[in-house]
């Protein structure tokens, strides 16, 4: 069976905390730069491969975060080489024993070859724990899914706590890109094929099917779900056009569903790349047409309420930023 068909297999109740984790994308931190020094200090710590410095400056961090979010103290350990699983390398644990604090642990290198991880692979690792610690102990979730929802939250926060450096830019979070004018939005969308192109060329079709873990999505799983939420976006566009306060119905379950029923694994990615290509060029070509009154029409989310084309420019361009972090670290091997 398919990795996502567990949802099917959720209680009602287990449902419900999937769909309240799916919601919720983004985690804002009051004032980011005030952990940047910490950042820099585990970045420093990795580098000289010493496994006590490194513990150190990780539970530095994550001190920092808690206090920052509220959240109660967690314990970080860093051992030395990943373990193996069948599905591949552990990278990262996060346990709640009764009457214990909370416990990360963290690998700092590879198992086979022995190499120290990257350092935006750490972070990244350590992020995704912190955020089930969110999940348990902020959201007060009885259980913490790996749901789309959790992965932005866990970007938001990644790219809040890296600065900007030389020739990188830092990910605009959603709130950022309403403030740009829609031509600039535009360009971003416009630039996304083309990424795409270049995070997977020369790439074997091996490497573009491998999940970092067993509930992850493979980057040829991103490639095909930014071609069919295009198509869905270009649908919505059109019912906002011809009818006024459309009903917009959206199972939050559905990118999964559609991982599994269109077996996204046996797509071919430049296939579905150029798929993407076409639709996203249709997209903007409509965008460009609309005047500005077109721009304020709206459809009706069940839980968001009112959603104007504005709107889902916004989305569609902090969407692709989300989905291109989420395919190159699917690359890179991290969840």
């Amino acid at each position: 069976m398919a990795p996502f068909a567990y949802y099917g297999r959720l209680t009602r109740s287990q449902q419900a905390v999937y769909r309240k984790s799916d919601a919720l994308v983004e985690i804002r931190l009051e004032d980011p730069t005030s952990l940047h020094s910490r950042v820099a200090a585990l970045e420093a710590a990795l580098n000289t491969e010493e496994r006590a410095a490194t513990e150190r400056a990780s539970q530095e961090l994550v001190a920092g975060l808690t206090d920052a979010m509220g959240l109660p103290d967690v314990r970080v350990e860093v051992l030395a080489a990943r373990p193996h699983s069948r599905w591949g390398e552990l990278h990262g644990l996060y346990t709640q024993e009764r009457g214990r604090k909370p416990k990360i642990q963290l690998w700092m290198r590879t198992a086979k070859k022995k190499r120290v991880v990257a350092f935006r692979s750490y972070l990244r690792t350590l992020l995704h724990e912190v955020g089930h610690h969110v999940d348990y102990t902020g959201l007060r979730l009885p259980e913490s899914y790996h749901t789309q929802g959790f992965y932005k939250r866990e970007s938001s926060l990644f790219h809040q706590l890296v600065p900007e450096a030389k020739g990188r830019v830092t990910m605009p979070t959603v709130e950022e890109y309403a403030k740009l004018p829609a031509e600039d939005r535009m360009r971003r969308m416009a630039r996304t094929a083309d990424e795409l192109a270049a995070a997977i060329r020369g790439r074997d079709d091996g490497t573009l099917a491998r999940r970092p873990d067993a509930k992850s999505w493979a980057a040829k799983e991103v490639v095909c779900h930014l071609r069919d939420v295009e198509e869905m976006f270009i649908g919505r566009f059109g019912m906002i056009l011809a009818m006024d306060d459309p009903k917009l119905a959206f199972d939050p379950t559905t990118p999964d569903r559609w991982a599994e029923e269109r077996q996204y694994l046996r797509n071919d990615a430049q296939l579905a790349l150029a798929a993407f290509r076409t639709r996203r060029d249709e997209s903007l070509a409509l965008l460009r047409t609309l005047t500005s009154e077109q721009w304020k029409r709206a459809g009706v989310h069940a839980s968001r309420g009112p959603i104007t084309i504005n709107d889902f420019v916004t989305l569609m361009a902090w969407h692709d930023d989300n989905h291109l972090d989420q395919l190159k670290r699917a690359l890179e091997g991290t969840a």
